[in-house]
Protein backbone atom coordinates (compact mmCIF):
# COMPACT_ATOMS: atom_id res chain seq x y z
CA UNK A 1 0.00 0.00 0.00
CA UNK A 2 1.27 3.45 -0.87
CA UNK A 3 2.43 5.74 1.89
CA UNK A 4 -0.11 8.43 0.86
CA UNK A 5 -2.98 5.93 1.07
CA UNK A 6 -1.78 4.77 4.48
CA UNK A 7 -1.77 8.34 5.77
CA UNK A 8 -5.27 9.03 4.43
CA UNK A 9 -6.66 5.83 6.02
CA UNK A 10 -4.90 6.61 9.32
CA UNK A 11 -6.29 10.16 9.32
CA UNK A 12 -9.80 8.85 8.61
CA UNK A 13 -9.53 6.28 11.42
CA UNK A 14 -8.26 8.94 13.79
CA UNK A 15 -11.18 11.20 12.90
CA UNK A 16 -13.68 8.37 13.33
CA UNK A 17 -12.23 7.43 16.73
CA UNK A 18 -12.31 11.05 17.84
CA UNK A 19 -15.91 11.45 16.70
CA UNK A 20 -16.93 8.25 18.46
CA UNK A 21 -15.18 9.33 21.63
CA UNK A 22 -16.89 12.73 21.49
CA UNK A 23 -20.28 11.12 20.98
CA UNK A 24 -19.64 8.71 23.85
CA UNK A 25 -18.55 11.53 26.13
CA UNK A 26 -21.61 13.55 25.16
CA UNK A 27 -23.82 10.56 25.85
CA UNK A 28 -22.24 10.02 29.25
CA UNK A 29 -22.59 13.72 30.07
CA UNK A 30 -26.23 13.80 29.01
CA UNK A 31 -26.99 10.55 30.83
CA UNK A 32 -25.16 11.78 33.93
CA UNK A 33 -27.02 15.08 33.87
CA UNK A 34 -30.30 13.22 33.54
CA UNK A 35 -29.65 10.68 36.28
CA UNK A 36 -28.21 13.22 38.69
CA UNK A 37 -30.81 15.94 38.29
CA UNK A 38 -32.52 14.92 41.52
CA UNK A 39 -29.28 14.66 43.47
CA UNK A 40 -28.22 18.25 42.82
CA UNK A 41 -31.62 19.86 43.30
CA UNK A 42 -32.38 20.42 46.97
CA UNK A 43 -36.02 20.02 47.90
CA UNK A 44 -38.00 20.38 51.09
CA UNK A 45 -36.67 17.98 53.72
CA UNK A 46 -39.33 15.68 55.23
CA UNK A 47 -39.58 12.19 56.64
CA UNK A 48 -41.93 11.26 53.86
CA UNK A 49 -45.61 11.98 53.48
CA UNK A 50 -46.69 8.96 55.51
CA UNK A 51 -44.35 9.64 58.47
CA UNK A 52 -42.58 7.21 60.77
CA UNK A 53 -44.68 4.47 62.38
CA UNK A 54 -43.12 4.88 65.82
CA UNK A 55 -44.51 7.64 68.04
CA UNK A 56 -45.55 8.84 71.47
CA UNK A 57 -47.83 11.31 73.20
CA UNK A 58 -44.81 13.13 74.71
CA UNK A 59 -41.61 11.69 73.23
CA UNK A 60 -40.29 12.97 69.91
CA UNK A 61 -38.40 11.21 67.12
CA UNK A 62 -34.64 11.56 67.57
CA UNK A 63 -31.61 10.37 65.62
CA UNK A 64 -29.96 7.16 66.80
CA UNK A 65 -26.87 9.00 68.06
CA UNK A 66 -28.78 11.87 69.75
CA UNK A 67 -27.67 12.64 73.31
CA UNK A 68 -30.00 15.53 74.11
CA UNK A 69 -33.74 15.96 73.63
CA UNK A 70 -36.33 18.71 73.56
CA UNK A 71 -37.66 19.93 76.89
CA UNK A 72 -41.25 19.67 78.12
CA UNK A 73 -42.56 20.98 81.43
CA UNK A 74 -44.98 18.85 83.45
CA UNK A 75 -47.16 20.56 86.04
CA UNK A 76 -47.23 18.69 89.36
CA UNK A 77 -50.01 18.82 91.88
CA UNK A 78 -49.23 20.53 95.16
CA UNK A 79 -51.89 18.61 97.05
CA UNK A 80 -49.96 15.36 97.53
CA UNK A 81 -46.42 14.18 98.06
CA UNK A 82 -46.23 12.65 94.57
CA UNK A 83 -47.80 13.26 91.16
CA UNK A 84 -48.02 11.02 88.12
CA UNK A 85 -47.96 11.51 84.38
CA UNK A 86 -48.18 9.00 81.55
CA UNK A 87 -45.90 8.44 78.57
CA UNK A 88 -47.01 6.09 75.84
CA UNK A 89 -44.98 4.42 73.09
CA UNK A 90 -46.88 3.49 69.91
CA UNK A 91 -46.25 1.62 66.67
CA UNK A 92 -48.14 4.01 64.41
CA UNK A 93 -47.62 7.39 62.74
CA UNK A 94 -48.18 10.20 65.22
CA UNK A 95 -51.86 11.22 65.32
CA UNK A 96 -52.69 8.61 62.64
CA UNK A 97 -53.35 5.21 64.29
CA UNK A 98 -54.45 3.72 60.96
CA UNK A 99 -50.86 3.77 59.67
CA UNK A 100 -49.33 1.05 61.82
CA UNK A 101 -45.88 -0.48 61.60
CA UNK A 102 -46.01 -3.86 59.90
CA UNK A 103 -42.99 -5.09 61.88
CA UNK A 104 -42.56 -5.89 65.57
CA UNK A 105 -40.57 -3.21 67.40
CA UNK A 106 -38.45 -4.41 70.32
CA UNK A 107 -37.17 -1.59 72.53
CA UNK A 108 -35.86 -0.54 75.93
CA UNK A 109 -37.49 2.26 77.91
CA UNK A 110 -35.02 4.21 80.05
CA UNK A 111 -35.62 6.99 82.57
CA UNK A 112 -32.60 8.96 83.77
CA UNK A 113 -32.51 11.57 86.51
CA UNK A 114 -30.62 14.86 86.02
CA UNK A 115 -30.06 18.06 87.95
CA UNK A 116 -31.22 21.33 86.40
CA UNK A 117 -27.64 22.11 85.29
CA UNK A 118 -27.58 18.93 83.21
CA UNK A 119 -25.38 16.84 85.52
CA UNK A 120 -26.47 13.34 86.49
CA UNK A 121 -28.34 12.89 89.76
CA UNK A 122 -27.65 9.45 91.19
CA UNK A 123 -29.75 9.87 94.34
CA UNK A 124 -32.62 7.53 95.17
CA UNK A 125 -35.90 9.32 95.95
CA UNK A 126 -38.91 7.94 97.75
CA UNK A 127 -41.95 8.03 95.49
CA UNK A 128 -39.94 7.98 92.24
CA UNK A 129 -41.00 4.99 90.14
CA UNK A 130 -42.53 3.80 86.86
CA UNK A 131 -45.31 1.31 86.11
CA UNK A 132 -46.00 -0.30 82.72
CA UNK A 133 -49.31 -1.23 81.10
CA UNK A 134 -49.26 -4.65 82.73
CA UNK A 135 -49.04 -3.18 86.21
CA UNK A 136 -45.39 -4.09 86.81
CA UNK A 137 -43.64 -1.45 88.91
CA UNK A 138 -40.01 -0.42 88.41
CA UNK A 139 -37.82 1.58 90.77
CA UNK A 140 -34.82 3.83 90.15
CA UNK A 141 -31.32 2.72 91.09
CA UNK A 142 -28.59 5.35 91.16
CA UNK A 143 -30.94 7.75 89.41
CA UNK A 144 -31.85 5.43 86.55
CA UNK A 145 -34.73 3.12 85.68
CA UNK A 146 -34.17 0.71 82.77
CA UNK A 147 -37.18 -1.27 81.53
CA UNK A 148 -35.99 -3.91 79.07
CA UNK A 149 -37.73 -6.42 76.86
CA UNK A 150 -40.58 -4.22 75.67
CA UNK A 151 -42.20 -4.90 72.28
CA UNK A 152 -44.89 -3.44 70.04
CA UNK A 153 -46.72 -5.96 67.87
CA UNK A 154 -46.55 -5.30 64.14
CA UNK A 155 -49.52 -5.26 61.78
CA UNK A 156 -51.97 -3.91 64.34
CA UNK A 157 -52.28 -0.86 66.60
CA UNK A 158 -50.00 -1.45 69.60
CA UNK A 159 -49.44 0.90 72.55
CA UNK A 160 -47.48 0.60 75.80
CA UNK A 161 -48.17 3.14 78.55
CA UNK A 162 -45.73 4.01 81.33
CA UNK A 163 -47.10 5.80 84.41
CA UNK A 164 -44.30 7.77 86.04
CA UNK A 165 -44.58 8.80 89.68
CA UNK A 166 -42.62 11.92 90.67
CA UNK A 167 -42.06 13.44 94.14
CA UNK A 168 -43.35 16.96 94.73
CA UNK A 169 -39.77 17.95 95.62
CA UNK A 170 -38.88 17.71 91.90
CA UNK A 171 -40.64 21.01 91.20
CA UNK A 172 -38.02 23.34 89.71
CA UNK A 173 -35.19 21.12 91.00
CA UNK A 174 -34.84 18.04 88.77
CA UNK A 175 -35.13 16.70 85.23
CA UNK A 176 -36.05 13.25 83.94
CA UNK A 177 -34.85 12.11 80.53
CA UNK A 178 -37.05 9.45 78.91
CA UNK A 179 -35.86 7.40 75.92
CA UNK A 180 -37.49 4.52 74.06
CA UNK A 181 -34.68 2.94 72.03
CA UNK A 182 -35.27 0.12 69.53
CA UNK A 183 -32.82 -2.77 69.36
CA UNK A 184 -30.48 -3.07 66.38
CA UNK A 185 -32.96 -4.92 64.16
CA UNK A 186 -35.96 -2.76 65.10
CA UNK A 187 -34.07 0.43 64.16
CA UNK A 188 -34.58 -0.79 60.58
CA UNK A 189 -38.35 -0.56 61.11
CA UNK A 190 -38.36 2.90 62.74
CA UNK A 191 -36.48 4.66 59.92
CA UNK A 192 -33.39 4.76 62.17
CA UNK A 193 -35.13 6.79 64.88
CA UNK A 194 -35.59 6.40 68.62
CA UNK A 195 -37.96 8.40 70.82
CA UNK A 196 -36.80 10.82 73.51
CA UNK A 197 -37.75 13.82 75.67
CA UNK A 198 -36.49 15.60 78.76
CA UNK A 199 -39.07 16.56 81.38
CA UNK A 200 -38.90 19.40 83.87
CA UNK A 201 -41.44 19.92 86.64
CA UNK A 202 -43.28 22.93 87.98
CA UNK A 203 -46.41 23.87 89.86
CA UNK A 204 -49.41 25.63 88.40
CA UNK A 205 -50.41 25.94 84.75
CA UNK A 206 -47.80 25.98 82.03
CA UNK A 207 -47.74 29.23 80.02
CA UNK A 208 -49.79 29.02 76.86
CA UNK A 209 -48.01 30.16 73.73
CA UNK A 210 -47.68 28.90 70.15
CA UNK A 211 -45.41 30.19 67.40
CA UNK A 212 -44.89 29.58 63.69
CA UNK A 213 -41.80 30.08 61.52
CA UNK A 214 -39.86 28.65 58.59
CA UNK A 215 -37.01 26.35 59.64
CA UNK A 216 -34.72 26.95 56.63
CA UNK A 217 -31.95 29.54 56.85
CA UNK A 218 -31.76 30.20 53.11
CA UNK A 219 -34.16 30.06 50.17
CA UNK A 220 -31.55 29.13 47.58
CA UNK A 221 -32.12 25.90 45.66
CA UNK A 222 -35.28 24.69 47.39
CA UNK A 223 -38.57 23.75 45.73
CA UNK A 224 -40.40 24.00 49.04
CA UNK A 225 -39.92 25.02 52.65
CA UNK A 226 -40.64 23.60 56.11
CA UNK A 227 -42.83 25.66 58.43
CA UNK A 228 -42.87 24.63 62.11
CA UNK A 229 -45.83 25.36 64.36
CA UNK A 230 -45.04 24.56 68.00
CA UNK A 231 -45.93 25.59 71.52
CA UNK A 232 -47.58 24.87 74.85
CA UNK A 233 -51.20 24.91 75.92
CA UNK A 234 -54.48 24.82 74.02
CA UNK A 235 -56.03 27.15 71.50
CA UNK A 236 -56.48 27.81 67.79
CA UNK A 237 -53.76 28.46 65.21
CA UNK A 238 -54.53 30.30 61.99
CA UNK A 239 -52.19 30.37 59.00
CA UNK A 240 -52.82 32.81 56.15
CA UNK A 241 -50.54 32.82 53.12
CA UNK A 242 -50.12 34.59 49.80
CA UNK A 243 -51.33 31.99 47.31
CA UNK A 244 -49.50 33.70 44.44
CA UNK A 245 -46.24 32.91 46.21
CA UNK A 246 -46.83 29.67 48.13
CA UNK A 247 -49.08 26.63 48.16
CA UNK A 248 -49.57 24.52 51.29
CA UNK A 249 -48.97 20.76 51.33
CA UNK A 250 -52.36 19.17 50.56
CA UNK A 251 -51.42 16.03 52.49
CA UNK A 252 -51.25 18.09 55.70
CA UNK A 253 -54.76 19.41 55.04
CA UNK A 254 -56.18 15.99 54.22
CA UNK A 255 -54.49 14.27 57.17
CA UNK A 256 -55.96 16.79 59.61
CA UNK A 257 -59.37 17.10 57.94
CA UNK A 258 -58.78 20.73 56.95
CA UNK A 259 -59.68 22.86 53.93
CA UNK A 260 -58.04 26.11 52.88
CA UNK A 261 -60.34 29.12 52.63
CA UNK A 262 -59.58 31.48 49.68
CA UNK A 263 -59.96 35.27 49.85
CA UNK A 264 -58.49 37.12 46.88
CA UNK A 265 -54.77 36.27 46.71
CA UNK A 266 -54.82 34.90 50.26
CA UNK A 267 -55.68 31.43 51.53
CA UNK A 268 -56.06 30.54 55.19
CA UNK A 269 -56.63 27.57 57.46
CA UNK A 270 -57.39 27.31 61.19
CA UNK A 271 -56.95 24.29 63.44
CA UNK A 272 -57.11 23.49 67.14
CA UNK A 273 -53.90 22.75 69.04
CA UNK A 274 -53.33 21.05 72.38
CA UNK A 275 -49.75 20.41 73.48
CA UNK A 276 -50.90 17.52 75.66
CA UNK A 277 -51.76 15.71 72.41
CA UNK A 278 -49.25 17.23 69.98
CA UNK A 279 -46.88 20.13 70.54
CA UNK A 280 -45.40 20.52 67.06
CA UNK A 281 -46.64 20.49 63.47
CA UNK A 282 -44.26 20.43 60.50
CA UNK A 283 -45.96 21.88 57.45
CA UNK A 284 -44.57 22.20 53.94
CA UNK A 285 -45.14 25.18 51.65
CA UNK A 286 -44.21 24.87 47.98
CA UNK A 287 -43.14 27.49 45.45
CA UNK A 288 -45.46 28.73 42.72
CA UNK A 289 -44.39 29.42 39.16
CA UNK A 290 -44.62 33.20 39.63
CA UNK A 291 -43.22 33.47 43.15
CA UNK A 292 -40.21 35.49 44.30
CA UNK A 293 -38.01 34.02 47.06
CA UNK A 294 -35.01 36.29 47.43
CA UNK A 295 -34.36 35.59 51.12
CA UNK A 296 -35.93 34.23 54.32
CA UNK A 297 -37.34 37.62 55.30
CA UNK A 298 -39.21 37.83 52.00
CA UNK A 299 -40.40 34.24 52.34
CA UNK A 300 -41.61 34.82 55.91
CA UNK A 301 -43.63 37.85 54.82
CA UNK A 302 -45.84 35.56 52.71
CA UNK A 303 -47.23 33.71 55.77
CA UNK A 304 -49.14 35.30 58.66
CA UNK A 305 -49.36 33.29 61.88
CA UNK A 306 -51.90 34.00 64.63
CA UNK A 307 -52.75 32.11 67.83
CA UNK A 308 -55.74 32.46 70.13
CA UNK A 309 -55.62 30.70 73.50
CA UNK A 310 -58.52 28.53 74.61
Amino acid sequence: MKTGNKNRIFNRLTALIAAAAAALALGIAVFGAYTNVNSVKRVVSTQGLSGTAFSSNYLSLAAKDALSYTLKTISLSESGETSTFEVNVCNYVHNNPSQVNEKNIAYTFTLTLYNLDGTRNTSDFAGLSATDSGGTSYTFTDGECVIMGKSLQGGTKSVETFRISVPKSFMNTALIQAVAEPNAESYLYTDGYKLGRTFSFSSGVTETNWTGAFTETTTDGYDGFNYAVKGQGRGTVTLAWDSTQLEINKVFLEKNGLAATPSGNTKSVSFSVDSEQQNRYDIQFYKTETGVYSNIATLSSYVKFTFAGA
